[in-house]
C-alpha cells in the first residue's frame, strides 16, 4: 500500500524515538543485569512499531535495534564488530525474535483492521436496511404521491445525516445538492437530491438507488392503479344513476303521472259532480305530492351514487331528529318512542338523519300489521348511540336480506306503491355521516333497522357555541350534555 512521504516521515521519527527509548532502558538497566539480557526491551520497540505502522515498519525497527544494540553495548563498544561468537548467536535471536514478534503483531493489527472494516460494512448496510425498512413502511394506501415522495426525501435526509433531501419524478436539480438517477420500471427515472454535507459518501448513496426506485415505483403504480380504480367507479357510479333515472322514467313516473292526466281530463268532463271533482282534485294532490317525493329521492340517490353528499356535521340530538321525523310520518299508526333523555350528542347532518329516520318509519309502517304499533328504542353502549326502528311485520325473507339496501329492489311479496329507493338513500346518509346502519330481522316476526354512530365523548365545556367549527374531526370536543332545545 503507498504511502505519502509525511507518513513516512513520521514512521521514520516514531521508529527512532522507539528505538532511544529501549536504547535508554537497556542503558538504566545495565548496572544491574549484563547488557547481553537486556535486549529484550527492543522487542518491545519493535512490537509497538509493528502495531502502529505495520510489518515494514517493524522489520526496519528491528534492524535498527540490533545495530544499536550492537554498537553501544557488545563488545568492542561503538564499533559495529563482534569479538564474541556467543554475542553473534544472541544478535542473531535478537533479530529473529524481533521479526517474529513484528510479524505476529501485524497480524493482528491487520486482522483487527480487517474485523473494523467489516464492522463498518455491517453497519452500513444496517443503516441501508432500516432506511429501506422506512421507506416500505412510508408507501401507505391513501397517501398522494407527491406526499409519500416527501416523506421519502425527509427519511433519506435524517438516515444519511444530509441537511435536506428530495425526491422527484422529474429532473430538477437543487444548487448544492448531489443528484443521483433512481431507475423504475421501464424507460422512466426518478431523481434523488441530497445536500453534499451528509455524512454518507456518495457510494453509501448509490449503493440504495436500486432498492430505493424498485419501492418509488410501487407508490408510483398504486397511485396510478388507484386512480384507475377511482374512474372505474365513478364510471361504475354514473352508469347506476344513469340506470337509476332511465328505471324511475320507465316504471315508478309513469303511473303517478297517469293517475294525474286521467284525473285532469275527469275534470274537464261536464257531467262531473262536486264530491268527484274534489276527488279528482285529491288524486291529483296525491300524485303530485308522490311524484315529488319520488324526484327528491332520485336527486338524493343520484347524489349518493356519484359520491356528492356533503353533510354539514354539527351537535345533533337523535331524540329531536326522531321527534321531527315522527311529527312527519302521514301514517295513523301507533308509533312508540322508547329512547332515555341521557342519550349522548353525536356529529352528523340533522336534516339527512331526519330523511333517513323518515324513510324508516315509513318504511315499518307500511308492513306492520293494523294495530300493530311501530317501536323506536335506542341506547348507549360500546362507545356508540344506536337507534333502532322495528316492526311486527312478516319479515324479511332469508334470501333477500343481502339486498335490501339496493336502490329499486322490492321483495317479490312487497305489493306497496313505493320506489324501492327509501332504504338505499338511508345507508348513503348514514355512511357518508360516519355511521352504521344494519338489517336485524326477528327471530320469528317483524324487522328491525338500527343505525349507529360513535357517541360524544365527555367534555366540561358542553357543546360549542354559535359559529364554532361544525366539522367531525378527531380533535374537536365532544360534549356529553346535551344541547339545548
Amino acid at each position: 500500500m503507498s504511502r505519502s512521504p509525511r507518513t513516512w516521515g513520521l514512521t521514520a521519527v516514531e521508529i527512532v524515538i522507539a528505538v532511544a527509548v529501549a536504547t535508554g532502558g537497556v542503558a538504566a538497566l545495565e548496572g544491574v543485569t549484563p547488557a547481553e539480557g537486556l535486549g529484550i526491551l527492543y522487542l518491545l520497540a519493535v512490537l509497538a512499531i509493528a502495531i502502529r505502522r505495520g510489518q515494514l515498519a517493524a522489520l526496519l525497527t528491528a534492524l535498527l535495534s540490533v545495530l544499536t544494540f550492537n554498537f553501544l553495548f557488545i563488545t568492542p563498544r561503538h564499533r559495529l564488530e563482534i569479538a564474541h561468537s556467543r554475542d553473534v548467536v544472541n544478535l542473531v535471536v535478537l533479530l529473529i525474535a524481533a521479526i517474529v514478534v513484528g510479524r505476529l503483531a501485524s497480524i493482528g493489527r491487520e486482522r483487527a483492521a480487517e474485523a473494523e472494516s467489516r464492522a463498518r460494512i455491517a453497519a452500513a448496510r444496517e443503516r441501508e436496511a432500516k432506511l429501506l425498512a422506512e421507506v416500505a413502511s412510508s408507501i401507505l394506501p391513501g397517501r398522494s404521491i407527491a406526499a409519500q415522495l416527501r416523506i421519502i426525501g425527509n427519511l433519506v435526509a435524517a438516515t444519511t445525516g444530509a441537511t435536506a433531501a428530495r425526491v422527484a419524478l422529474e429532473h430538477a436539480p437543487s444548487p448544492g445538492a448531489d443528484e443521483l438517477a433512481l431507475p423504475l420500471h421501464g424507460p422512466r427515472t426518478a431523481w434523488l437530491y441530497v445536500t453534499r454535507d451528509a455524512s454518507w459518501s456518495r457510494g453509501e448513496i448509490e449503493r440504495i438507488a436500486e432498492p430505493l426506485g424498485r419501492l418509488i415505483d410501487v407508490a408510483v403504480e398504486r397511485e396510478r392503479v388507484a386512480d384507475q380504480a377511482a374512474e372505474t367507479e365513478a364510471s361504475r357510479r354514473a352508469e347506476v344513476a344513469k340506470t337509476a333515472v332511465l328505471h324511475a322514467i320507465s316504471h315508478d313516473l309513469r303511473s303517478p303521472l297517469t293517475a294525474i292526466a286521467t284525473a285532469v281530463g275527469g275534470l274537464r268532463a261536464t257531467l262531473v259532480t262536486e264530491a268527484e271533482r274534489e276527488e279528482l282534485i285529491d288524486v291529483i294532490n296525491e300524485e303530485t305530492a308522490r311524484l315529488g317525493k319520488l324526484v327528491d329521492d332520485l336527486l338524493d340517490l343520484s347524489r349518493i351514487e356519484s359520491g356528492a353528499v356533503a353533510p354539514r356535521a354539527d351537535w345533533t340530538d337523535l331524540r329531536d331528529v326522531v321527534a321531527s321525523a315522527v311529527m312527519q310520518s302521514r301514517s295513523d299508526a301507533r308509533i312508540e318512542v322508547e329512547l332515555p333523555e341521557d342519550l349522548p350528542l353525536v356529529r352528523a347532518d340533522a336534516a339527512q338523519l331526519e330523511r333517513v329516520f323518515s324513510n324508516l318509519i315509513d318504511n315499518a309502517v307500511k308492513f306492520s300489521p293494523p294495530g300493530e304499533p311501530v317501536r323506536i328504542t335506542g341506547g348507549a353502549s360500546g362507545g356508540r348511540v344506536v337507534v333502532r326502528v322495528s316492526d311486527r311485520g312478516p319479515g324479511i325473507p332469508r334470501k333477500d336480506r343481502l339486498r335490501v339496501f339496493e336502490p329499486f329492489f322490492r321483495s317479490a311479496g312487497d305489493r306497496s306503491s313505493g320506489s324501492g329507493l327509501g332504504l338505499s338513500i338511508s345507508r348513503g346518509f348514514v355512511e357518508a355521516n360516519g355511521g352504521q346502519i344494519i338489517l336485524q330481522p326477528g327471530a320469528d316476526a317483524g324487522t328491525s333497522f338500527a343505525v349507529s354512530f360513535p357517541a360524544a365523548r365527555p367534555s366540561p365545556d358542553g357543546p360549542p357555541a354559535d359559529g364554532a367549527d361544525a366539522g367531525p374531526g378527531p380533535e374537536a370536543a365532544e360534549p356529553r350534555a346535551r344541547a339545548p332545545r
